[in-house]
């Protein structure tokens, strides 16, 4: 399954997004080596709303929150998400 996780603006602004990625990335490395596989994907930064998005795959949503609370994110939400893979129609 794949999850959207909607993070809130560091203090520092989003000039910390990187930082903020990489230890969102270790922290989902340490749970998967620890036995619980969770994958930090993607991070998704939409300036004109002021709002950035962590993408990671992981077996619930309680193993993907464990992860961003592993990396010390301030989170608004977990979000399951559908992928809508394109059709040759498309």
């Amino acid at each position: 399954m794949h999850y959207l996780v909607e993070v809130v603006r560091p203090e520092d602004g989003w000039q910390e997004i990187q930082s903020v990625a990489t230890r969102a990335r270790e922290a989902a490395d340490e749970l998967a080596q620890e036995g619980v596989p969770v994958r930090f994907l993607r991070s998704i930064f939409v300036p004109e709303d002021d709002a950035c998005f962590f993408l990671y795959e992981g077996p619930t949503a309680a193993a993907v929150q464990e992860a961003a609370s592993r990396a010390e994110l301030c989170t608004e939400q977990v979000h399951e998400t559908i992928a809508v893979e394109r059709t040759e129609e498309q």
